[in-house]
């Protein structure tokens, strides 16, 4: 919203003589600008490094951690907490209507799935496909959030250039010792600028 310049203004620690309704002037805040840190990338790293680290410190107490082994236990835990922050921050939603879909909620979720195969039969929505990063290790498509590292970094489009090899070097020749007489041999050189090929 405020991009990754914005940097929250934090009071100072109070004193006696410190005037609450003091705020950094317009040439402070200028001079601030852009030293913030890197914003997103600087709000994940809480030197956390385990689920249940990160929600100790979200005030779950360790006996009740547990619990959330079973998935039903976040569907049951966190949205009362989240309506009531935005119940706090005013925000004038009608709760009772709210849905859980998935088998939480398995009469719901029957109208979602019929609501989109029928769209689909409809030709109103379609299965696309997109570039994504993907994550050998857990052989599945890897998002942006879910990387330690390379936040911000998406997948690179080369081009590939197929060469056919017309004559081997003599060192080239004495290493394949005539394995591939008679063949025809490509390589592929692959290039972020093809108008430089």
């Amino acid at each position: 919203m405020f991009g990754e310049n914005f940097e929250r203004y934090t009071p100072p620690e109070e004193d006696a003589e410190a005037d609450p309704t003091t705020f950094p002037s317009a040439a402070d805040a200028a001079t601030n600008v852009g030293k913030a840190k890197k914003g997103k990338i600087q709000a994940k790293s809480t030197g956390l490094e385990y689920q249940f680290q990160i929600m100790e410190a979200s005030d779950i107490p360790r006996t009740e951690i547990k619990k959330f082994v079973d998935p039903q236990c976040w569907l049951q835990y966190f949205p009362p907490i989240a309506q009531a922050d935005l119940n706090a921050m005013g925000a004038r939603i009608d709760w009772r209507r709210t849905f859980i879909t998935t088998e939480a909620n398995p009469y719901f979720d029957a109208f979602v799935r019929w609501q989109v195969n029928k769209l689909h039969t409809m030709d109103k929505i379609r299965f696309g496909m997109r570039y994504t990063v993907y994550s050998p290790k857990d052989a599945q498509p890897c998002m942006d959030h879910d990387r330690a590292e390379g936040e911000g970094g998406g997948p690179t489009e080369y081009t590939g250039v197929k060469m056919e090899v017309l004559d081997w070097s003599p060192a080239a020749k004495e290493t394949l010792g005539g394995s591939l007489d008679g063949k025809r041999v490509f390589l592929v050189a692959a290039t972020l600028r093809p108008e430089t090929m």
